[in-house]
């Protein structure tokens, strides 16, 4: 599993691996910060992360990591049916590029990976096994759980 630690003001986010069956109790961050995550609750008995380990929220959410690539395709397709609309391609050529183009966006889309995301403290997890319980982003969880959770500062959790 890969954690991406919440973007801290001015700094790019940093990154720890952890092996999927570890709990390390510290987790040395570049930059020479430490972590000291919890993971008392975080997982189940399938070892499957039920909450955050940075700040303990029980509401996650998942997302699709789609590549880069994924704006091009998009862009390249717009522009494929606006030249076919205007008239300046036509016939069988463009049909069968667009249906290549067609592929390759929905091969990008049902194969791409998806991540885990905190709520309260924007931490995200990759490279893990997700439980069907986590849900999409849902605008209103992230509306009531913004006023009451609280934020995990990397750089502080050293002090502890």
């Amino acid at each position: 599993m890969t954690l991406l630690l919440p973007p801290t003001a001015g700094d790019r986010r940093r990154s720890v691996r952890i092996e999927h069956t570890a709990t390390p109790s510290r987790l040395e961050v570049e930059g020479g910060t430490d972590i000291f995550p919890d993971w008392d609750r975080a997982r189940d008995d399938a070892g499957v992360l039920r909450r955050c380990v940075l700040c303990g929220e029980e509401h996650m959410y998942r997302r699709k990591l789609l590549p880069q690539v994924t704006g091009l395709i998009v862009v390249l397709a717009f522009t494929l049916a606006l030249l076919s609309l205007l008239g300046y391609f036509g016939g069988p050529v463009i049909l069968s590029v667009m249906v290549v183009v067609l592929i390759a966006d929905l091969g990008i889309l049902f194969f791409s990976p998806e991540s885990l995301h905190c709520y309260g403290c924007r931490a995200e997890y990759r490279d893990l096994t997700i439980g069907q319980w986590h849900k999409p982003w849902s605008r209103a969880m992230s509306r009531r759980l913004s006023k009451d959770s609280p934020t995990i500062n990397p750089d502080s959790s050293a002090d502890a």
